[in-house]
């Protein structure tokens, strides 16, 4: 993870995605959603933005070629305990939420319907 921070500029952007580091340099000018996205997580672990944007299949093969290595499993598990444990936003209880709120009216409807006959 220390090497991968030293390629954080416009001319030497690496990054890691589920582990594999990929070296987006030359791909900057190409990427459909602009350089700047690419900037904003270069020599960082960028897995969570890249699977929140939905990428396609075509974009997933267009990673190939880009992949230089691997990330050790130790610092995968380091980095992961690090990201997480950031906040970052704090959507994953919303979204836990949602199916308890969503069970709970469906049961309060459905007591409330049967009682009234």
């Amino acid at each position: 993870m220390a090497k991968l921070a030293e390629h954080s500029k416009r001319d030497s952007v690496w990054m890691t995605i589920h582990g594999k580091v990929y070296d987006v340099t030359k791909y900057l000018d190409d990427h459909p959603g602009g350089e700047e996205v690419l900037l904003d997580r270069a020599g960082k672990d960028a897995t969570e933005d890249y699977e929140d944007v939905g990428h396609s299949n075509e974009a997933r093969k267009a990673l190939l070629p880009l992949e230089i290595g691997e990330i050790s499993p130790s610092e995968q598990k380091a980095s992961g305990k690090a990201s997480k444990a950031g906040g970052g936003g704090g959507g994953g209880g919303l979204a836990m939420a949602i199916p308890v709120l969503l069970v709970a009216l469906g049961a309060g409807y459905y007591f409330y319907t049967n009682n009234m006959a």
